[in-house]
């Protein structure tokens, strides 16, 4: 690669470099956007410095360029900018950015009317570039995580966007609500009870069924692991059970242990061979890449 990858989340920071013998491939800190806004000062500086520090450990040539995605660009980031709007293009023409100290290339997020993504348009970017000519006319692209995005896509540009919060609340309910005392988060999950979640996810109402995650316990002595795998079978089923009705090609783009459970959740869901599955690792690096060579005409990674 002939650039820096930088993905500035809420949480973490990481670089990736994977030129040159001598360098280290990955800078991995917790000095997301959130802690370097907290800490209060001049923000845009100590978005400078923790860069300056990554770049170094990483080992990258001083005239590197460094594309940045995700929250740095966003309220709480290294410097604010406007969102791109829906339609967006997925050849990076639509593409909002700026250039700061030179050779920093901070990309800016999307919206549609009602929903809001930052980082995930360069995966989008990446992961119809891996597709090429194999990107259908039509699709939806699922990109899971703690806020998973479905990107409708038509005729090479997102055109709706839909944030789906199925991550976090599984997080919230197994630590700070009364399901807590009948899950086992951290256990490996349990293929019987998740694929039962998904079932009971075809009903509708789920918040009436995220309660049934306790009554299999104390009816039924269900194992915490169990239950955990049942609630996260019936989050991950009420996100999918739209998209197993409309017909339209998905494209997944997840890595382990993600892309396992949602693909087990599609077959459940009766999905066939309308899902296809691509690894996200590289994806936001593959995205960067096609900013970059727009914005430096030619420039390839």
């Amino acid at each position: 690669m002939r650039f820096v990858s930088c993905d500035w989340g809420t949480t973490h920071f990481r670089l990736r470099w994977a030129g040159g013998t001598d360098a280290v491939a990955e800078v991995r800190t917790d000095e997301g956007a959130a802690k370097l806004a907290a800490a209060g000062g001049d923000r845009a500086a100590m978005f400078r410095e923790t860069l300056a520090r990554g770049l170094e450990q990483l080992g990258a040539p001083a005239d590197m360029p460094v594309v940045v995605s995700g929250m740095a660009s966003s309220t709480i980031g290294w410097r604010e900018l406007p969102y791109a709007r829906l339609p967006f293009a997925l050849d990076g023409r639509d593409v909002v950015s700026c250039c700061l100290d030179g050779r920093v290339h901070l990309v800016s997020g999307v919206r549609g009317e009602r929903d809001i993504m930052r980082g995930e348009e360069t995966q989008a970017l990446g992961l119809a570039t891996s597709l090429g000519a194999a990107l259908p006319a039509e699709a939806t692209f699922l990109l899971p995580g703690t806020h998973s995005k479905h990107l409708e896509v038509r005729d090479g540009a997102v055109t709706g966007l839909t944030t789906w919060m199925t991550g976090e609340l599984f997080d919230v309910l197994t630590r700070h609500s009364v399901l807590r005392h009948t899950t086992d988060a951290k256990a490996p999950t349990d293929r019987e009870g998740f694929v039962e979640g998904v079932d009971a996810a075809r009903g509708g109402h789920l918040t009436a069924m995220l309660f049934q995650a306790r009554t299999r316990q104390v009816l039924d002595q269900r194992s915490p692991a169990s239950n955990a795998g049942f609630l996260s079978g019936l989050l991950i089923g009420a996100e999918l059970a739209g998209l197993s009705r409309d017909g339209r090609p998905v494209v997944l783009a997840a890595g382990p242990p993600l892309s396992e459970a949602y693909a087990l959740a599609a077959q459940v869901l009766g999905f066939g061979d309308r899902m296809r599955i691509v690894a996200s690792g590289p994806l936001s690096a593959i995205g960067q890449a096609v900013v970059l060579r727009r914005l430096q005409g030619g420039v390839r990674a």
